[in-house]
């Protein structure tokens, strides 16, 4: 399995997969699921700000969830972090299912 199909499976795996709560509307409670699911998980990206702006990105750059928007989130993460293959995979579709669930593929 190629590096992008792993994401693109955790991205389509992640609301079953990162057990999250209901989207929270406020802001301050979105950080708060985000942090403790990857806390959860076992992934680290340096300080809560860190990890927080990581998935913030990852976002923008993923955009409409397109397979080259797609393979670009990913290599971000990958070059902006020292997670294994894993942990980007794990990483990205809980960011994707805190911030941007409408990049979700249905």
């Amino acid at each position: 399995m190629t590096f992008t199909r792993m994401l693109t499976a955790a991205i389509i795996a992640a609301g079953a997969a990162t057990a999250l709560a209901a989207p929270a509307a406020a802001e301050e409670l979105t950080q708060e699921q985000f942090l403790a699911a990857i806390a959860e998980h076992g992934v680290q990206v340096g300080t809560d700000e860190e990890a927080i702006k990581l998935a913030e990105r990852m976002c923008k750059i993923l955009g409409n969830g397109s397979d080259e928007k797609i393979e670009k989130a990913v290599y971000y993460i990958k070059d902006h972090s020292k997670l294994s293959n894993e942990g980007i995979t794990t990483f990205a579709g809980i960011a994707a299912r805190v911030y941007c669930p409408d990049a979700l593929p249905s």
